[in-house]
């Protein structure tokens, strides 16, 4: 991981932006955490693949003087992305954080996704990263967009159309009529991507099956087992059994 890692700053208008980043600058498709501790952001990306995105950490935001504002981070943020030259950026952060960075970020369309991830740990990332398109060039088409929406939300529990369409700044209405113009439902869409991700996660036998349910979204272990058996025709645990 050396020669993949530098320190830099990067300084606007009453703001100072500075970062770790982690992976080949040539890829375009970044994932961007801000202010999580350093020890921490080392500890999750420790074992993730690097083949696919490149990950900065924004670890500290200084304020140059008391004239800052909300926009001076849109701007910070702005300027960012130009240097960095990415195409495709998500962008998580903890549920502690302050309000104006909140506000500023909420307000932002610059990012692909925007994730408020309440539980720091491995689980989180494998299915965080799992979720996310490895195309790597191009703009995301629409589908991909909802899909890795429902992706962040689904451990806030059943991903229902207006939570996906707030993410999105449509109507549900709006958004129940582009998923249709593709061709696609969005109960369908829900229901593959729990399917994506529950293969994903069975794989590691160091998560608990009630820990999967959760993460899909559901409330009891029970209605994960049932969903699962619809999709595949066996249960959870057997189909652990099945990739031995």
């Amino acid at each position: 991981m050396d020669n993949m890692f530098h320190t830099f700053s990067h300084c606007e208008k009453n703001i100072k932006l500075h970062l770790i980043e982690v992976g080949n600058k040539d890829l375009k498709h970044a994932v961007i955490f801000f202010l999580l501790e350093i020890d921490k952001f080392f500890s999750l990306i420790n074992n993730l693949s690097l083949d696919h995105f490149r990950i900065v950490l924004i670890y500290r935001c200084e304020v140059l003087n008391q004239d800052f504002l909300s926009k001076d981070i849109l701007n910070g943020f702005k300027c960012l992305m130009d240097s960095l030259n990415v195409k495709n950026t998500h962008f998580i952060f903890e549920p502690s954080l302050d309000n104006p960075y909140k506000y500023a970020l909420y307000s932002s369309d610059l990012f692909d996704s925007i994730t408020v991830c309440k539980k720091f740990d491995e689980l989180c990332f494998e299915a965080f990263f799992a979720s996310c398109p490895r195309t790597g060039e191009g703009t995301l088409d629409f589908l991909e967009k909802v899909n890795i929406q429902i992706g962040n939300i689904l451990s806030e529990g059943e991903p229902y159309l207006i939570k996906v369409a707030k993410k999105m700044r449509l109507t549900p209405r709006i958004l129940s009529k582009k998923i249709r113009n593709e061709g696609e439902e969005f109960k369908l869409l829900v229901k593959q991507k729990r399917h994506e991700k529950a293969l994903i996660l069975l794989k590691n036998e160091n998560v608990s099956l009630s820990d999967i349910a959760y993460t899909l979204g559901y409330t009891e272990h029970s209605a994960f087992t049932r969903a699962f058996k619809g999709w595949t025709g066996c249960s959870p645990c057997q189909f652990r059994k099945y990739l031995k």
